[in-house]
């Protein structure tokens, strides 16, 4: 009569322990999978203060959607709120207006863009009040961007909208904890009160060096240029 040999026996106890391996990392990431599936996207608010038109508000939206894997969704309007009017020039301060934001954010944001008409301002070095396109709080939750320098300046109407875009995506650029950037048409460049040359200088997107800065899971975030 034969007998089993103890290493034949061996061998099926690892195989089987192995096999519950395997089983039990398939069962994880299975429930990982699910988990990141079920996740909810990230969502960047786009919020108009004072009068907006519609078509600068989805260009703002489309200009984000392009780049991000985010949800965008835009809000209703909100006036621009009395305490950030500078009287002696009669324009807004665009840090007053993001305070304004953060004091009372959308609901389930994670980053908000402000849409403005107005003239905004805002202070540089030793200069307490100067004229800015947009402003942008570098790591923080919100920017404001203005259409009144590029409605002043653009001989079209796509020029206007594509400078609105580049700006928007600029602005968004300091919420994700982007400063300016020496890189040759980096997006996040420094307008250096050029707004109109510097926009019409960039490439529209993120540099290589500036998304290096990133935390893994915000860099997943931003989608590959085409």
């Amino acid at each position: 009569m034969e007998m089993d040999s103890p290493r034949s026996g061996a061998g099926l106890t690892r195989h089987s322990a192995t096999l519950e391996r395997l089983l039990l990392v398939t069962a994880l990431l299975g429930a990982a999978l699910a988990c990141a599936a079920e996740a909810p996207q990230r969502v960047v608010a786009i919020v108009p203060l004072g009068a907006v038109k519609q078509e600068y508000l989805d260009r703002v939206a489309r200009e984000i959607q392009a780049r991000l894997e985010v949800q965008v969704r835009i809000e209703p309007r909100r006036e621009l709120p009395a305490g950030a009017f500078y009287t002696p020039r009669k324009r807004w301060r665009a840090e007053k207006l993001l305070e304004a934001i953060d004091a009372s954010p959308p609901a389930g944001a994670w980053k908000v863009v402000a849409v403005t008409e107005a003239e905004i301002s805002t202070t540089k070095g030793d200069i307490f009040d100067w004229g800015v396109a947009g402003l942008g709080s570098i790591g923080g939750p919100s920017c404001v961007v203005s259409t009144h320098i590029y409605k002043k300046h653009s001989k079209t109407r796509e020029a206007l909208l594509r400078r609105l875009g580049d700006l928007a995506i600029h602005e968004l650029g300091h919420t994700l904890g982007f400063d300016h950037c020496e890189t040759k048409a980096c997006v996040m460049a420094d307008a250096k009160g050029k707004a109109i040359t510097s926009a019409d200088a960039s490439s529209g997107q993120y540099c290589a060096q500036c998304l290096e800065r990133l935390l893994p899971e915000d860099r997943a975030l931003i989608k590959p240029h085409p």
